[in-house]
């Protein structure tokens, strides 16, 4: 082994470290007012965007480091433990390298060795769950409506019962925060919201993507899967496009309406989606 080589990356990456950790302190304004409790949650925030800004530069480890400053700051801070539990949830399906191709914990030697800790190569995936599992636990318990932890949170349950629980939970919350953004008229937020929920329901039900193909003269709409036709309804609905959202989403319903018990429930969520639309189509 070159120990030389060896010692000279040990020593360049100690570098980058230090250099990394040095974050430039955060001026009060100076009309801001001097409350502890104020001043506590501007610093939290500001870790936290810290740390947002680390995890979109695919540093990782620094941007647990700072979602950790933030909780430290604010105990109740769901996003922060939200985000450090995607990180945390990546590693574990073992999504996220470092940029020389390693994970964290492990260096490497030459072009062709690498040498890790014993707890990386040992129980890394599980302990990497466990943590994402944990934190995504903290974030529900802080908000119980925070849709994308139960989401993420389904993505690494092991027993399938648990999976499709969250995942069912995250679709609702999904739903019922559409059903708001139609409310005020805010159908680009809508059309995102429904995404997500639709995005889970084809997870969940895989045969519902698949594409129709009756015998007989069909229209090419009636050809078409109720999963295409609601994709299609929110496509109207981010342009705005109440009529078209609504034709879309009404043959997407007659489709599902006499389907299976996931489809019937499906239906039933289509109804409150058409209802909204067509009172905004009335006035």
């Amino acid at each position: 082994m070159n120990y030389k080589k060896l010692f000279s990356l040990t020593l360049t990456i100690a570098t980058l470290t230090t250099i990394n950790t040095i974050i430039p302190q955060v001026k009060t304004q100076a009309n801001q007012p001097q409350n502890k409790q104020t001043t506590t949650q501007i610093k939290a925030s500001d870790w936290y965007y810290k740390g947002i800004i680390k995890a979109n530069k695919k540093d990782y480890q620094g941007a647990i480091e700072d979602f950790t400053k933030a909780i430290e700051m604010n105990p109740r801070y769901a996003s922060a433990y939200y985000q450090r539990g995607l990180i945390y949830a990546n590693y574990a399906r073992g999504k996220i390298l470092r940029s020389d191709g390693t994970l964290p914990g492990c260096v490497r030697v030459d072009e062709y060795s690498i040498t890790c800790e014993v707890k990386v190569t040992g129980n890394w995936k599980q302990q990497n769950q466990e943590l994402a599992m944990e934190n995504f636990n903290r974030a529900i318990e802080i908000s119980p409506r925070y849709a994308a932890a139960y989401h993420q949170r389904g993505l690494i349950q092991e027993k399938r019962r648990d999976k499709l629980k969250d995942l069912q939970v995250a679709a609702e919350i999904y739903h019922s925060q559409a059903l708001r953004y139609l409310e005020r008229e805010n159908y680009s937020q809508a059309a995102k919201q429904l995404e997500k929920a639709d995005q889970l329901y084809l997870e969940m039900n895989p045969e519902a993507g698949v594409i129709e193909r009756p015998t007989g003269s069909y229209s090419s709409e009636q050809k078409k899967s109720a999963y295409q036709l609601m994709n299609e309804g929110r496509q109207a609905l981010r342009k705005a496009d109440k009529q078209t959202a609504l034709r879309k989403y009404r043959l997407a319903a007659r489709k599902l309406k006499y389907g299976t018990k996931e489809e019937r429930k499906k239906y039933r969520e289509l109804q409150g989606i058409i209802t909204m639309i067509e009172r905004k189509v009335r006035r």
